[in-house]
């Protein structure tokens, strides 16, 4: 038989720990072995987390952060690209698309990841591009 455990089932009352203390009724306990912490153990345990070490967590935070925006920006601006090929291949007006890409351009947030970043500018560069050559083509039109 496995120790701790007790053939009577749940409705068994609750066994001694190993120091002689019962276990709270309807309370889960496991005999591990180990002495249970009181309360100050257990504080004195977290206090050993100093101020630098939280302000690595955060930093590490923030920069898992910033990476996930700059991925969800990159990827809306793909999208609209996509969306920008698509209204030009139905030939219908490019306007709306145009305008989504460029409020997508103006605040792109920076990556933490140098790799993600250059990813980043590609797209926006191309994005930019793009919202010129309409522009120019529109000037165009209304000139000539």
């Amino acid at each position: 038989m496995v120790e701790g455990v007790r053939a009577r089932g749940i409705e068994g009352p609750a066994p001694l720990a190993r120091d002689s203390t019962r276990a709270a009724a309807g309370q889960f306990s496991v005999e591990d072995g180990a002495a249970p912490l009181n309360q100050n153990a257990r504080a004195s345990s977290v206090s050993g987390i100093g101020l630098d070490s939280m302000l690595a967590l955060q930093a590490v935070d923030e920069a898992v952060e910033r990476d996930r925006s700059a991925r969800k920006r990159g990827s809306a601006i793909i999208a609209a690209l996509t969306n920008l090929q698509r209204t030009m291949l139905a030939a219908e007006d490019p306007s709306m698309a145009l305008r989504v890409m460029s409020e997508l351009t103006v605040d792109t947030p920076l990556a933490n990841d140098p790799g993600l970043a250059a990813i980043l500018r590609a797209v926006v560069l191309r994005s930019r591009v793009e919202i010129a050559r309409r522009e120019r083509q529109a000037e165009v039109r209304e000139t000539g």
